[in-house]
């Protein structure tokens, strides 16, 4: 059938009748629907990239930190930046997986985890999906970890494995950040330190500003207003215009005003962070939530401690489900809502602070 059809298309061609009236339309017909299907089935049996415009399908042959490879048919080879792929879902990969990796993009690390348990990894032939299925397990054990349940140590080891074991894998550059601030969980600031610097490598200057603002933390968790500044500082400096080096650089000019306010400059650093909650999106949830606990610790340091509590209460009402920012707010509510005589409300934030993020270094510092 196939054969025969193509037949009569090489004679209407010859004959330079393609384009005339009495090429059969119920042929044009057969055509589309033969090539759309070939297409779909090409598709359907792909590795597919979800990308920050638009997709790609094809198979993946190779990677690195910095790429992914695509075989494309007729098309030959694809080089695909990593900081361009939003998903990959390899082709044949147990369902599991894929609602896993969308649990995990979401949030729901607990219920990843269950999925990505049930999965038979001996049974997997393929390398590239066995990595995926190990990398997923070892992500959701460190967010877990750093929301306060599991312990930092065991996912650090675990995350830590995958990238030793896997360092050609594309997801390495979100593994050695995820390392980094389990290593700050844990207090480890010079190893934090040192693995945020692998970000700095790669070739895109978001990564570059990703890497000063994560050291910048770094400093400013061990109390060194001057350094930290230096690092915020580096990250403005920093010419791009992308969307994402924007939010990061607000992240930066957040991080700056909160050193500042510790360097004894409140007020400048309350006007920076108040414009920074007016023009930042407010779907942003883990930049606004930083913000308010921003504010909140600067007007904790100008005895303002209304203003201060209503600071961290958005947090723990509005955004309570970005767990760092979150225990955060609890420790500082723990304080502020017993200087302010609510004792009770007091003794509420700090249970809920040991009952949701009791491995955190905010459950740590809380009396």
């Amino acid at each position: 059938m196939k054969y025969s059809m193509q037949s009569k298309l090489r004679q209407w061609v010859e004959a330079g009748n393609l384009i005339s009236p009495r090429f059969p339309a119920a042929l044009l017909v057969t055509i589309g629907i033969t090539l759309a299907t070939g297409t779909a089935n090409a598709q359907a049996t792909a590795d597919r990239l979800r990308l920050t415009k638009g997709s790609e399908a094809g198979e993946v042959i190779d990677m690195s930190p910095t790429e992914v490879t695509v075989k494309k048919t007729p098309a030959g080879e694809r080089k695909i930046a990593v900081n361009t792929i939003k998903t990959l879902t390899f082709h044949g990969e147990p369902l599991e997986l894929t609602q896993a990796r969308v649990n995990a993009g979401n949030g729901g690390f607990s219920k990843a985890l269950e999925l990505l348990d049930k999965i038979n990894v001996a049974a997997i032939k393929r390398d590239y999906v066995k990595q995926d299925v190990e990398y997923y397990k070892a992500l959701c054990a460190a967010r877990l970890a750093l929301g306060g349940t599991g312990e930092i140590g065991k996912a650090g080891q675990q995350l830590s494995s995958f990238a030793r074991g896997n360092p050609k894998s594309f997801h390495f550059l979100e593994a050695a950040e995820v390392i980094g601030d389990l290593l700050m969980a844990g207090e480890r600031y010079p190893q934090a330190e040192k693995t945020y610097g692998e970000l700095a490598k790669a070739p895109w200057p978001e990564y570059k500003i990703r890497s000063a603002v994560a050291v910048g933390r770094s400093l400013q968790a061990q109390n060194k207003p001057a350094d930290a500044i230096k690092q915020f500082d580096a990250a403005l400096a920093v010419v791009d215009d992308t969307p994402e080096s924007q939010k990061q650089k607000l992240a930066a000019t957040l991080g700056k005003a909160v050193s500042l306010a510790e360097s004894g400059k409140g007020d400048e650093a309350v006007t920076t962070i108040e414009k920074i909650i007016q023009d930042a999106d407010p779907s942003d949830k883990e930049l606004q939530a930083r913000a308010h606990n921003a504010l909140g610790t600067c007007y904790e340091k100008a005895g303002r401690k209304k203003d201060a509590l209503f600071s961290f209460l958005y947090v723990d009402v509005i955004y309570n489900t970005i767990p760092e920012a979150h225990a955060e707010a609890l420790s500082h509510l723990t304080a502020l809502w017993k200087a302010v005589g609510q004792d009770e409300r007091s003794r509420e934030a700090r249970q809920m602070l040991l009952d949701k993020y009791a491995g955190s270094r905010w459950a740590k510092e809380t009396p």
